[in-house]
């Protein structure tokens, strides 16, 4: 007898894809102290067991921390607000890992996407309504033609007519957040005089200001499993 259950598209259907982002030039991630751009992406907090120097850090320091922690809370904020999603495992690669005033040189992180099927037409939607150019189109869930539209951040003329393209081009961006003029968030610094931390506004910008270097450093795959490494 059949049992009257039939999947409905609407219904949670988990993707899981990777993200990797090469921060190792200096050139397009910078880490001199006093400097908006620097910080990279810096997953973890300066109190974070994985540290072992965090308490010697200087002020000046502290803040380039803070900084690569807001610029990675923005692109978390951004996977978020196309998707119901979670980060589960997250590899960072510093020389040390164990420092907390070693700019991380690589991050790898894999999201767990519900509804991922939905995630490229409202990125699509996004890129309608900022104007970009129509180029070509895609296949939604339901089988429908659905019209593709030019990334934001590469380099001529790229069609985000995939699940990977589109996460690629949300991260670039949330990556850039602040462009020149600068993004704010209040976030909890380090203070080296009473050795804890403090509410200070920390203001990020753009590590570079042509979007296609950045572009290029962020790579995006679909995953069978998580990485081996940390939640947040």
């Amino acid at each position: 007898m059949p049992s009257g259950f039939s999947l409905d598209k609407n219904q949670l259907t988990d993707g899981l894809y990777t993200v990797t982002v090469d921060i190792s030039s200096s050139t397009y991630y910078p880490t001199a102290t006093a400097n908006t751009a620097s910080g990279g992406l810096w997953p973890y907090n300066w109190d974070n067991q994985v540290y072992t120097n965090a308490s010697t850090m200087s002020a000046a320091q502290a803040l380039v921390l803070a900084q690569g922690n807001v610029r990675f809370n923005r692109v978390v904020e951004a996977l978020a607000s196309v998707t119901d999603m979670r980060i589960v495992a997250v590899n960072v690669t510093a020389s040390p890992n164990t420092s907390a005033t070693a700019q991380p040189t690589s991050l790898a992180f894999t999201i767990d996407a519900g509804r991922d099927s939905f995630l490229l037409g409202n990125y699509s939607s996004i890129l309608k309504a900022a104007g970009q150019t129509a180029n070509g189109t895609w296949t939604a869930v339901d089988g429908s033609t659905q019209t593709a539209y030019n990334s934001l951040y590469a380099s001529g003329s790229v069609a985000v007519n995939t699940t990977l393209l589109a996460i690629k081009d949300i991260v670039t961006g949330a990556i850039q957040a602040g462009a020149s003029t600068g993004y704010s968030r209040q976030w909890r610094v380090y203070n080296p005089v009473n050795l804890d931390d403090s509410q200070v506004k920390v203001t990020i910008t753009q590590p570079n200001a042509t979007n296609s270097n950045i572009y290029g450093t962020v790579s995006v795959s679909a995953s069978l499993a998580p990485l081996a490494g940390s939640p947040v």
